[in-house]
């Protein structure tokens, strides 16, 4: 059967069907028909327009919610505390004796006050305070009252803070788990007290902070962290003494333990003369913790790992346009959880939003790129994957502008309050209608579920504008095995993936503290922290703009491990690398550059993998994207126990070192899919120009916006050009054509 081509077939001027023989060889695949893609080609463009559309409000309002801000409330949230000051209160000299709080005490803390010394207070010189040691003009002293309630029993201190003899230098006292009861003043002031440098000055307010933690909550801030722990003094947020822990570095909790400002009244006696100073704002609680961000960020990692290949594999099974509308009311939910945590401050409602959210936040990300794959042809993957990163971008610098109207317009203040996180976060959510709306509106596309094909399942004319002069991909190329029996086109797109996840393994112990590392170290307040953001993500969007033309200059494997390396030299950048200290314009420059090589970077591997991959496959590998937006936040908590245990620095210098490990697992890719991309120049228009030339095209370069429309008859031509020599050539067309 096999043994001549038919006529009509070469020459394409017959009507006759094909012969039966070769219609077996030539399996089912996207047909050419005119006036079907003029049809159905508005419905793709506009269906690209509301995966934008939708992309935009939701990263605006995901931004905005729980971005930066977000996580900034949660490292409040994180520290307990107890106003016990308000207003300014005067201690020593004409004021009356303040009479005592009650207070549980916690065996990690934080103690804050402003401070306003008034006067210097001296003892006599014949004082007998000499001998006992107790020269010292008491400020805020706690004690839990056993014993003579000053010294020196375990709780007697816990702690104690004063002036210096005739100064206003600071002098901290603590007590410590294991010490021993039967020490004296002298030998207790030697072991467990400090003294700030410098005086504070009369007449001015002075911030002072005093924490109480373990090593495992040092911030890399503690100057022995093998004796387990220390009490730390911060003036004005610089440390300036520590007093280590002995035998253990817990204190002792108390229940009902006395707060005395100034000297001890009755029931207890003190030999301490009060502080003539003022003090504001005295707070007590437990200590604000990173880890605790990270383990809200990771439960929302390790579930988007959870559901993430169940969403795909749902997104390829059914009909993925009515799963996107339906989560809008999964989203809707999660976002009254978080709506009332953050206006309540309640935890359990806090931890309910986030695991819905996550529900929502993986299927609108993982579906919108599947969406977008089906509505935009091969050729302009690369570039719709670059504007699908601009829009975020631009969308993520709304939300920060928008918080920033919100602080400038006096709804909040420019401070880390309850009530501006209330203001900053809320509003986003209205943005959510929104997105129902843009999801809403968008048609499906797809033999199986529509009446409407997708880009793949339809061949454009040859002066279509949805083909490109553009390099291709040749399917044969693709199917080659390369590696014992691995596809090309498989190890291509597990090795982009793979490469994608260990990054973002890496950048998520990082990634969730660059905000709190602007506001913690650099002292960045709401105003601040949200223009560096709305700045930020403009400039992400230019330079991934800017440098869409390098992707066919360098090839596109070759320039994501440039973007990724790049975005490892700016991380150092950020911090100094221990080579030098950055000041704050070289900081936030290097913010941009890092975010923008990363943003710049994804595109690059989103068109890869969906060039690759079969099309029925691409909700499950578009779900892998997704994880972008959350950063692998699995990551984040190794990240906040790194931070809390060494500070952030050392968690970047992690992070960088693992971003460089990760650069091997793109080397397949890189090695597999090189800048030709395994083809020649030449267009889907100069393959149908004729006979020998689309016979040659189709045969030796199968470019990737023809092979997946031609699908297997490309093998079956040179099958036929193999056994009958140039008579048997044809056009990929004309076949194409003969058989509908």
């Amino acid at each position: 059967s096999l043994s001549t081509v038919p006529a009509h077939i070469t020459h394409g001027s017959n009507k006759e069907p094909p012969h039966p023989s070769l219609i077996m060889m030539l399996p089912e695949g996207p047909i050419r028909d005119d006036d079907e893609e003029a049809r159905v080609a508005p419905v793709w463009k506009r269906n690209e327009r509301l995966v934008y559309a939708s992309n935009f409000l939701h990263m605006a309002m995901y931004t905005m919610c729980l971005g930066g801000i977000f996580d900034n409330f949660l490292y409040s949230v994180s520290e307990e505390s107890h106003m016990l000051v308000s207003d300014p209160m005067t201690l020593g000299g004409d004021a009356q004796p303040q009479s005592h709080l009650l207070l549980d005490t916690y065996s990690t803390f934080k103690l804050a006050l402003s401070i306003r010394p008034l006067s210097r207070v001296s003892y006599a010189a014949d004082s007998s305070c000499v001998q006992s040691y107790t020269c010292a003009s008491s400020i805020v002293h706690i004690t839990d009252g056993s014993g003579n309630g000053d010294c020196c029993r375990e709780g007697n201190r816990m702690p104690m803070l004063a002036f210096v003899n005739g100064s206003t230098r600071l002098w901290l006292s603590m007590d410590a788990d294991g010490q021993s009861q039967a020490l004296d003043r002298r030998s207790y002031n030697m072991l467990q007290h400090c003294e700030a440098g410098p005086e504070l000055p009369l007449g001015a307010w002075t911030n002072v902070k005093i924490e109480a933690k373990g090593a495992d909550q040092s911030k890399g801030q503690m100057n022995n962290t093998s004796l387990g722990g220390a009490v730390q003094l911060f003036l004005n947020g610089t440390k300036v003494c520590e007093v280590p822990g002995t035998g253990f570095h817990k204190l002792p909790s108390r229940q009902g333990a006395h707060v005395f400002l100034g000297s001890m009244v009755a029931p207890l006696a003190d030999e301490h003369l009060p502080a003539d100073a003022q003090v504001a704002q005295l707070t007590y609680g437990r200590p604000a913790s990173n880890m605790f961000v990270g383990v809200v960020n990771s439960l929302q990692g390790v579930l988007s790992v959870v559901i993430m290949f169940p969403i795909g594999w749902l997104g390829d099974r059914v009909n993925r346009y009515t799963i996107l509308k339906w989560n809008v009311l999964v989203g809707a939910v999660g976002a009254s959880f978080l709506f009332a945590a953050v206006w309540y401050v309640n935890l359990p409602l806090l931890f309910a939003g986030i695991c819905v959210f996550t529900v929502y936040q993986q299927c609108i990300s993982g579906l919108l790129n599947a969406v977008l794959a089906d509505n935009v042809p091969k050729s302009m993957r690369t570039r719709a994957g670059g504007n699908y990163k601009i829009f975020s971008a631009l969308a993520m610098s709304l939300a920060p502008a928008l918080q920033v109207l919100v602080a400038l317009s006096g709804l909040s203040s420019n401070a880390w309050t309850r009530e501006t996180f209330a203001a900053m976060l809320l509003p986003g959510w209205a943005l959510l209608i929104g997105v129902a709306l843009a999801v809403g509106s968008m048609r499906a596309v797809g033999s199986s579920i529509s009446d409407l094909p997708n880009v793949d399942e339809v061949q454009p004319p040859a002066d279509s504008p949805l083909r490109g002069r553009s390099q291709r991909l040749s399917e044969a190329w693709l199917e080659e095995p390369v590696f014992f029996s691995a596809k090309r086109a498989t190890l291509v797109a597990v090795s982009a993936n793979v490469f994608f996840i260990t990054t973002l393994l890496a950048n998520g112990m990082t990634v969730r503290y660059l905000n709190l590392y602007f506001t913690q170290i650099l002292k960045f307040g709401p105003v601040q922290l949200c223009l560096l953001n709305a700045v930020c993500r403009l400039f992400i969007a230019g330079f991934v703009w800017a440098t869409r033309p390098l992707a066919s200059l360098l090839g596109r494997c070759n320039l994501a491990i440039v973007f990724h390396l790049g975005s490892a030299i700016f991380t150092l950048g950020i911090y100094g690398g221990h080579a030098y200290e950055p000041g704050m314009w070289a900081a936030c420059a290097s913010y941009f550059l890092r975010y923008a090589c990363l943003h710049a970077r994804d595109p690059l591997l989103y068109a890869i993998t969906m060039d690759v991959v079969p099309p029925n496959q691409r909700s499950r590998w578009a779900a892998l994207n997704s994880l972008r937006t959350l950063s692998f936040s699995a990551s984040a908590v190794l990240g906040g126990y790194l931070a809390d245990l060494h500070g952030y620095v050392f968690s970047f210098d992690i992070t960088v070192i693992a971003l460089l490990a990760s650069t091997v697992t793109i080397l397949p890719a890189w090695l597999y899919f090189p800048r030709s991309e395994g083809a020649v120049a030449a267009t889907v228009a100069d393959c149908g120009a004729s006979p020998a030339t689309a016979s040659s095209c189709a045969t030796t370069t199968a470019p990737s916006s023809v092979a997946p429309l031609f699908g297997d008859q490309t093998r079956s031509l040179s099958l036929l050009a193999d056994l009958h020599g140039p008579a048997a050539e044809t056009s990929a067309e004309e076949v194409t054509g003969a058989k509908a």
